[in-house]
């Protein structure tokens, strides 16, 4: 919903081009925020500008664009990262480590108020068996080595560890779905390869999964009313794979999967995916990073966001419905 108090407002949004991006800012036009958006010369922005964002280029290896960017504006979305499960460090590093480092030192340089950091549920931890974690829970996923994993809790203990004068609030996303996924997500392909009959297997685990618009919501909410300093998590239904793939079969003539993989052997196809898709350019349906976190439970308790923030989610049912319409009324390839 709308809200009245960004009327006016000046803010700057960095993965503006991204899934939750591309609803943070139009959720914000809509409550009359001024929206700039930060972003490479090369990012493909037509949404946003027919939407009334204006584009500023300011990539995140771009310390001095950073700080024009920002300057004027009061908040401060930072969105921006490497959702990537390939592997690659230097990339993870790069853009989630050093690009946040370079953001939050570009929001001090240019007097931004208060800076929103999106981080994940993966820098809170995750269980083996299905039990809630919440923002007290200590990390435990460092040994699993995996790039993305490790540099967003990285990023995110940078940005708390920050005694600037830009205040920072962050806020730990579940795994995002919905509708409008034009970037094309990693759950909201894992949803589309459902529906078109492409995903054979199932595995064992569970996540929490969450409207993209409500992810939005939460993220203007934590905005205004997050204390500095502190984490929220913003998730929705937790629920194991088996289950959640007989909530998508509900939109669909597909049956779930009826193969259960062992995760030993989901680790050898999964390397085995990972030399197919460097030759084919296509994304696999399982990277060795991935199955390096199977069988893990990603529960959590949302309680503090919701006493806090005011925070609510919808109905998972919801959800997919419309995800569901986005993607079976896109022509593109799984």
């Amino acid at each position: 919903m709308p809200d009245e108090n960004w009327k006016g407002c000046p803010v700057a949004v960095s993965g503006a081009t991204g899934f939750l991006g591309f609803h943070v800012c139009r959720l914000l036009i809509a409550s009359g925020a001024n929206v700039t958006a930060l972003v490479r010369a090369s990012s493909e922005t037509s949404r946003l500008l027919a939407m009334g964002v204006q584009c500023s280029i300011a990539p995140l290896d771009e310390p001095r664009l950073l700080v024009d960017a920002c300057r004027g504006r009061e908040f401060l979305f930072h969105l921006a990262g490497a959702v990537d499960f390939n592997n690659d460090w230097q990339l993870c590093r790069k853009v989630n480590v050093q690009g946040t480092a370079h953001i939050l030192k570009a929001a001090n340089e240019a007097g931004v108020r208060r800076m929103i950091h999106a981080s994940s549920i993966v820098a809170i931890g995750a269980s083996k068996k299905p039990v809630r974690f919440d923002e007290s829970s200590p990390w435990n996923l460092a040994g699993k080595n995996v790039p993305y994993v490790s540099t967003k809790r990285e990023a995110e203990e940078h940005v708390l560890a920050s005694r600037g004068k830009t205040e920072v609030v962050v806020v730990n996303p579940a795994s995002i779905v919905g509708p409008d996924d034009f970037s094309e997500s990693e759950f909201g392909v894992m949803c589309k390869r459902f529906w078109k009959g492409r995903i054979p297997l199932v595995f064992g685990g569970g996540n929490n999964f969450v409207d993209v618009r409500d992810v939005a919501s939460g993220l203007l909410l934590a905005a205004r009313l997050g204390t500095p300093g502190q984490r929220y998590i913003l998730g929705g239904t937790n629920l194991s794979y088996t289950s959640f793939y007989s909530e998508l079969a509900r939109y669909s003539a597909r049956s779930i999967p009826r193969f259960r993989i062992p995760t030993g052997l989901a680790r050898i196809a999964a390397k085995i995916g990972d030399q197919f898709s460097r030759k084919q350019r296509k994304r696999p349906l399982l990277t060795s990073a991935q199955a390096r976190l199977l069988g893990l439970f990603f529960y959590y308790d949302c309680a503090k966001s919701i006493s806090k923030l005011g925070y609510q989610s919808r109905p998972l049912a919801e959800t997919l419905r419309d995800a569901h319409a986005f993607w079976m009324g896109r022509s593109v390839a799984a």
